[in-house]
């Protein structure tokens, strides 16, 4: 055979109480006689019966002495990692076969590889990494788990290590949060944008701060003045203080304006695509560039370089420039997709921001004098008939006086459909109180404008969410009374509709989770446990034919695997608890803690539950039994309690859960983020579980005292509980 082999002519592995052990391959006495033979060819059977099995396994399997010698590689091994390469200290593993950590350039440490921790007596499960072969380029996730050999006398002999290829699972997870990821961050670039108005300059910083902090590294914002003849730089980020130290000693140094003709941003701005440069030089970037950026990329280094322009329905407004440091990840298509998002978004606030300020200054120029109001007219109404935004003009009563086209597109009416109508009577019902009264302040009190979010309802039924600012136009001249008011609208329906699909997002994801366990449960119970009772009978069998000497072997085989599918079946329960579709959460909690008991007898859980059957609906029996479950996990391995009580009421108003307990407790940060970076997942997970169904979700903890994690969620629409069900 191929593989490299060890236990051919020394000794023979199995497993006793949960350790894999190294039976002695004695030498047998040559007596002559035919139960001698029979036996040495039963030995001989047994041990290559062994190695077809071990070979056939489709982990990578390997084993080594207590020197961390290879003395065995099956033939998954051989094909993930090749042959073997000669005498290599296990600590020397990670530079020899290629194991890195997660940001694919720095070896594994050599001391922590499960590998060299099963050499010190350590069992190690799970542990991941990248694998990626020193002459290659394609890179695995694979997952490493190694237990210690031991004689049947329980002395250590060696190791085993076993390799599994989880690459297509790490993917998958990579690529759904890079998606959520990014998801999230054009919701709150929305939102921040939506935040800064009509801030020209927060609203250029925030494009370059969340380009710089998503994308990364150099972030550079460049508008066109309106003449469009100058270019000028904007704002500037880098997530690094030094970097952004240097970048601003840079930039002082060329000057803020340049030519838009210039470099390779003038290129991007005259043909209106984006630029991808994934890998560049020194000396080509010196060649394209301005002599003072020379410094900057001593200092800080450019590996890659992604310039994307500023679309507008007006024109191009700048561009986006984004630099790698030198030794970063080179810009991807992907990197150039996501940052056309961030600035198709960037250029619709700034070109808003500039329609808006344009939009003021015409109106202010109208009411300054007569002059300027003739000069500016023709201006005025082409800024009124091609913005984007939706203008309406009213009288003081409200009454609508003119409107604008793209206010009569979004509207779906025509001009004189609007003209001497009411502006609320357009507006969602239940919206137009609010509007009325907030109008009428204005009036008032003088006040110079107000925001005001909204529905309003389209000629064909449809319901559109817009934002509108009611600015109140004075008659000037020294008189401070009102003329006529001015209302500027916003569509933000496809805002609205991001929001509610990024919240129908998390739903699904929290159902795909749950769905996802059931799955898994499923395929437990009809896979593995299947195939393990199988394997028992088997045994069984075996054992009822062998000779005596085998019967305690098959036995331990056979306790070996009763334990495996002991472990199968909890882990199948915690997956779905059965007792949750059928009986109710209250019977879910009391199975789950006599499993539980057994497992930490040193635990004393008290229970307080009310017998809920199945009065509460499936979602929220099981987003109450997953915060149970989460919490009794913290308090295993975290609180160091003794004692934790489970209380479980409900009544016609709410449903309420309180697991306490008097461990050593912990400082509660003031957010849930703060709880994801200190390690509390399961808390985050379920705040987030119990916030979908509408309710509230506290914890509390006193250092040395207890913790009280608490879940309130309203019934609505729950029956309420008769006295049969009591």
């Amino acid at each position: 055979m191929s593989c490299y082999h060890y236990w051919n002519n020394q000794n023979i592995p199995y497993a006793v109480g949960g350790m894999i052990v190294m039976k002695e391959k004695r030498a047998m006495p040559k007596v002559a006689g035919k139960d001698s033979d029979n036996e040495a060819t039963l030995q001989k059977n047994r041990v290559a019966q062994l190695e077809i099995i071990v070979d056939n396994i489709p982990e990578a399997v390997i084993v080594t002495d207590l020197q961390g010698r290879l003395l065995h590689m099956n033939r998954a091994a051989e094909t993930l990692l090749g042959r073997p390469r000669g005498d290599i200290k296990p600590e020397k593993w990670p530079e020899s076969y290629g194991f890195y950590l997660d940001d694919s350039s720095t070896f594994y440490p050599g001391d922590k590889l499960p590998l060299v921790r099963a050499l010190r007596g350590e069992t190690v499960e799970g542990e991941e990494m990248i694998l990626r072969q020193p002459d290659s380029r394609n890179s695995l996730w694979i997952s490493m788990s190694a237990k210690p050999l031991a004689r049947e006398d329980g002395r250590p002999n060696g190791v085993i290590t076993i390799f599994r290829d989880i690459t297509y699972r790490k993917q998958i997870e990579l690529s759904r949060e890079k998606h959520i990821q990014r998801t999230e961050t054009l919701y709150k670039l929305s939102r921040a944008l939506a935040e800064a108005g009509n801030d020209l300059n927060q609203i250029t910083q925030t494009i370059a701060n969340y380009a710089a902090e998503t994308i990364g590294d150099t972030s550079i914002v460049s508008l066109l003045n309106s003449s469009g003849d100058t270019l000028r730089i904007a704002a500037f980020h880098h997530p690094l203080a030094s970097a952004r130290a240097a970048l601003r000693k840079m930039l002082i140094s060329i000057g803020f304006e340049s030519s838009p003709s210039a470099g390779i941003s003038g290129g991007v701005i005259k043909s209106g695509e984006p630029l991808l440069i994934p890998s560049i030089s020194t000396k080509q970037l010196e060649a394209i560039t301005v002599p003072e950026f020379a410094q900057y990329i001593r200092e800080v280094g450019v590996e890659s370089i992604l310039i994307v322009p500023l679309n507008s329905s007006s024109g191009v407004l700048g561009v986006i420039s984004l630099s790698r440091d030198k030794g970063g990840k080179p810009y991807t298509v992907e990197d150039q997709g996501f940052l056309n998002d961030l600035a198709s978004r960037a250029a619709l606030a700034i070109e808003n921001c500039r329609m808006f300020e344009r939009l003021e200054e015409e109106i202010t120029e109208r009411l300054s004098a007569k002059k300027a109001l003739d000069v500016s007219e023709e201006r005025f109404r082409s800024i009124f008939e091609s913005t984007t935004l939706g203008i309406k003009v009213l009288d003081l009563d409200g009454i609508i006086l003119k409107t604008n086209k793209a206010f009569q597109m979004m509207m779906g009416y025509i001009e004189s459909e609007l003209v001497g109508r009411p502006f609320y009577s357009f507006l969602y019902p239940g919206d137009d109180a609010r509007a009325l009264r907030l109008f009428h302040t204005l009036i008032v009190s003088g006040a110079p404008d107000f925001r005001f979010e909204h529905r309003a309802l389209n000629k064909d039924g449809s319901v559109i969410w817009v934002k509108t600012t009611f600015t109140g136009v004075k008659r000037g001249g020294g008189d401070d009374s009102l003329t006529f008011i001015v209302g500027i609208v916003e569509d933000v329906t496809k805002q609205k509709q991001a929001e509610l699909e990024m919240q129908e997002l998390k739903d699904r994801l929290e159902g795909g989770v749950e769905s996802e366990r059931l799955r898994l449960a499923q395929e437990l119970h009809d896979g593995p446990m299947q195939e393990l009772y199988s394997a028992i009978y088997q045994i069984e069998a075996l054992r009822k034919r062998a000779k005596p000497q085998n019967e305690k072997l098959l036995e331990a085989v056979k306790l070996d695997i009763q334990r495996v599918l002991q472990g199968l079946r909890a882990t199948a329960k915690d997956l779905r608890p059965p007792t949750i579709s059928t009986f109710g959460l209250e019977k879910a909690i009391r199975s789950h803690v006599e499993d539980f008991q057994e497992k930490h007898p040193n635990l004393n859980i008290q229970l307080s539950l009310a017998q809920d059957k199945q009065l509460l609906p499936e979602n929220v029996r099981i987003a109450l039994f997953r915060v149970y479950q989460n919490s009794l996990t913290n308090v295993v391995r975290h609180a160091e309690a003794t004692q934790v009580q489970v209380r479980f009421m409900y009544d016609a108003e709410e449903v309420r859960l309180e697991i306490i307990d008097n461990g050593k407790g912990f400082e509660v940060p003031k957010n849930w983020v703060g709880l994801v970076r200190r390690g509390h997942y399961g808390l985050a997970s379920s705040a987030e579980r119990v916030r979908a169904l509408g309710g509230t979700f506290t914890v509390e903890s006193q250092l040395h005292v207890m913790t009280k994690v608490e879940a309130v969620i309203p019934r609505k629409d729950i029956p309420d509980q008769t006295d049969d069900n009591k």
